[in-house]
């Protein structure tokens, strides 16, 4: 989850750009102002008489070589060279061609701009480019074939595709449209590639890595929100991949929520969940609703992450899970040395294992990792062939620091309950093992239970005087190598 607030971070940075890129393109509209103003005065009235056969009769007039300066005061605001310019007779349009050396200049800095060709309508008030227009600034450069402004609703958009570089980054967007009065914005599809600095979230140490972000649609509230909302998106930087129907973003309290069943995919787990709250202020995520988590074996780690369907593995009662004995005959040795490998906490990284519950609640921050998981998580891990083992509890602490779990039950119950595949069944009132690789530690207190053992693997006592089975119930035999089963608890 560590990672996943680092993607949100990169989007709210994309799209910020991506509304500095419209503020650029937005110097059209300023020129269209300039324009409407100064031809209302009809300044070449005196020339709108045909003079030469070249232009169309449908124009009134032809300037070649025109500078274009926007004033705020004695300030420049804007300026633009236009190779020509064509008024229409009926001043109702005016067409522009062969546009460079645009510069608007903002609070957020120089934008410079360029268009083949754009076409102003003074009646309806809109500005349509429709051949190509160019926008650079200080963190995009970008291209599109499409653009219109709506002066009357001060709303820009861009029906075309965009390409090009935004924030270090390649970008492509299906469409843009932003309300230059409201602040409020759509984009979509869209689809970012580039690196992200994650100097503040890895051991404070500078370590880009680059990321593809794509999404159906992105949606800006506007003028008086710091919400956000992004549709359909998914983001992977190679080593990991996000999906998330809905992800909504308040840059003022810096909360990310996403909803409608997010997916984590990556080399040590993969994680599914009805709701994932990301406080980035805390450094903690909530995951919340069926919490699957499929814990990976070690020798997958290097394994590119891949987009997966999780085992299937629903919560089950303890009383619903049934040993099951080997088909085939075993020799003492062999059942012997199952026993050992079913009961012994340091291969817990060498098999895969399924975790359900209804929340985690996770601390990410150096130092202080740690996570709450509660719901009645249980959890089951398959070993060699249909060997397993099987936990259940009332709530469960894990510590990132010390690579310690603990396992607790209701108070005043041992309702931590552990089964294997070999007949085990131990109940505690809390145990903690160490999820450390090689790591064989576990406490329990209280443990209540029954402990399957191959024959005379516990030395017998001398058969005592009136007592024909020596002391001890007589063997269970099995399919193979002799058992017993001895009742375990606390000594």
């Amino acid at each position: 989850m560590e990672t996943d607030l680092l993607i949100k971070k990169r989007r709210r940075q994309f799209f910020l750009n991506l509304t500095l890129t419209l503020v650029g393109i937005g110097t059209i509209p300023a020129a269209y102002r300039y324009f409407k103003d100064y031809l209302s005065g009809d300044p070449f009235s005196s020339v709108f008489a045909k003079t030469s056969n070249e232009i169309d009769d449908s124009i009134g007039i032809r300037m070649d070589g025109v500078e274009l300066r926007d004033y705020s005061g004695a300030k420049l605001i804007s300026s633009a060279y236009a190779n020509r310019v064509d008024v229409r007779r009926d001043r109702q349009s005016v067409t522009l061609y062969g546009v460079s050396r645009g510069e608007y200049s903002s609070e957020k800095g120089k934008v410079t701009y360029s268009a083949t060709q754009a076409i102003w309508s003074f009646q309806t008030k809109q500005v349509d480019v429709t051949k190509s227009v160019d926008v650079q600034g200080k963190d995009f450069d970008l291209h599109s074939n499409r653009f219109n402004y709506d002066d009357r609703l001060g709303l820009v958009k861009i029906t075309g595709a965009v390409t090009g570089k935004l924030f270090n980054g390649s970008v492509s967007a299906d469409t843009i449209s932003y309300n230059l009065n409201t602040k409020a914005a759509d984009v979509g599809p869209f689809s970012w590639t580039g690196e992200v600095n994650l100097s503040d979230q890895v051991d404070n140490k500078v370590t880009p890595r680059k990321w593809t972000i794509r999404g159906a649609h992105m949606h800006a509230l506007g003028a008086g929100s710091d919400k956000y909302v992004y549709q359909k998106a998914t983001a992977t930087d190679g080593e990991l991949i996000i999906n998330a129907p809905e992800i909504e973003q308040d840059r003022k309290t810096d909360v990310l929520t996403a909803t409608g069943g997010i997916e984590y995919y990556s080399a040590k787990s993969d994680i599914l969940a009805d709701k994932c709250v990301i406080y980035r202020k805390e450094k903690r995520a909530v995951l919340s609703g069926h919490v699957v988590m499929y814990v990976k074996p070690k020798s997958q780690e290097n394994d590119p992450p891949k987009e997966e369907k999780l085992p299937e593995f629903k919560p089950v009662a303890p009383d619903k899970v049934v040993t099951k004995h080997a088909s085939e005959p075993v020799d003492k040795d062999t059942q012997k040395s199952m026993e050992d490998e079913i009961r012994s906490s340091k291969n817990l990284r060498e098999f895969p294992m399924v975790v359900v519950s209804d929340k985690i609640e996770y601390w990410y921050a150096k130092g202080s990792r740690h996570a709450i998981i509660t719901g009645e998580p249980q959890g089951r891990q398959t070993l060699k062939g249909d060997e397993w083992r099987h936990l259940w509890t009332h709530e469960a602490f894990y510590n990132g620091e010390t690579d310690k779990l603990k396992l607790v039950s209701t108070p005043k119950t041992k309702n931590t309950l552990m089964k294997n595949s070999i007949g085990d069944i131990l109940h505690v009132i809390d145990m903690e093992v160490s999820t450390k690789e090689g790591d064989d530690q576990m406490d329990c207190t209280e443990p209540d239970g029954q402990i399957t053992t191959v024959d005379d693997e516990i030395p017998r006592d001398d058969k005592k005087k009136g007592d024909d089975r020596g002391g001890i119930p007589p063997p269970t035999k099995g399919k193979g190598g002799g058992s017993s089963t001895k009742p375990y608890s606390a000594v």
